[in-house]
């Protein structure tokens, strides 16, 4: 379980991960962020993690600014001295709301919570699970980009591909062996129907095949640069803030 603490108050966001970590000593705490700008900066750059706990007035602004710039789909566990917000707090993707100072029993009482609904969407009805068959026989993941050349069209198997490049409103696609595509969709088209596991958006110019990475270098102010098969047209640096997520990615999701 990958959990993000939006939290303002740094004993408070380190007491929550203290209480959370000994009631789940498996979950990892994927980020502690203590403004809304940092949390919509965040959410542009990394994946969606499994439970966010929020307080509710932030640094800059009250969390709910965050949820209006931002789709959230996991659930949302609100900690707040004021309970004036409960009502708004289930108008979003709320499933709790915790008055601080946060008690571990009733963060345990939370947490049980979450392990409920979370296996009644593991074992759905019978109906849900035809929904769910129509809905992945509706949307397949692609085997293959089409590639438009003079008067030819080329299917690429994105198995071939190394890296999708966006630059100045182009889409380049480098495949394995180093030759090179332009294609007519936007970037974030082509990221939307890609298999996760296998591609990550590394920032807004690449997305890259896990396959074509060669090594991944240490950069100042706790950047990284990944070094793929193939050569870029500019050095592939993850930001500090994704960072973190990437190397997950990359070490949770075999190929």
């Amino acid at each position: 379980m990958r959990v993000l603490i939006i939290e303002d108050e740094r004993k408070a966001a380190q007491e929550l991960q203290f209480l959370l970590l000994s009631l789940r000593p498996e979950w990892t705490i994927v980020d502690t962020l203590p403004s809304a700008a940092d949390a919509i900066e965040w959410f542009s750059e990394n994946r969606s993690p499994d439970l966010i706990f929020s307080d509710i007035q932030l640094a800059d602004d009250v969390c709910f600014q965050i949820f209006k710039k931002v789709k959230i789909s996991c659930p949302i566990i609100f900690c707040t001295a004021y309970d004036e917000y409960a009502i708004r707090a289930f108008e979003t993707n709320g499933i709790d709301y915790l008055l601080k100072p946060i008690d571990k029993a009733r963060l345990e009482f939370s947490l049980n919570k979450l392990d409920t609904l979370r296996n009644a969407l593991l074992h759905p009805t019978p109906d849900a699970n035809i929904a769910a068959l129509i809905g992945s026989l509706q949307a397949p993941v692609p085997k293959a980009i089409l590639v438009h050349l003079k008067e030819k069209i080329i299917p690429v198997s994105y198995a071939d591909i190394a890296f999708f490049y966006y630059n100045q409103g182009l889409v380049m696609i480098r495949l394995n062996n180093g030759s090179s595509y332009h294609v007519t969709q936007f970037i974030d088209e082509i990221e939307a129907t890609t298999d996760t596991r296998q591609f990550y958006r590394a920032n807004r110019q690449f997305l890259i095949n896990r396959n074509a990475i060669r090594n991944i270098e240490k950069f100042f102010a706790r950047k990284l640069v990944v070094k793929l098969n193939v050569d870029t047209p500019e050095t592939l640096i993850v930001s500090k803030a994704k960072a973190g997520d990437f190397l997950s990615w990359l070490e949770n999701r075999p190929a």
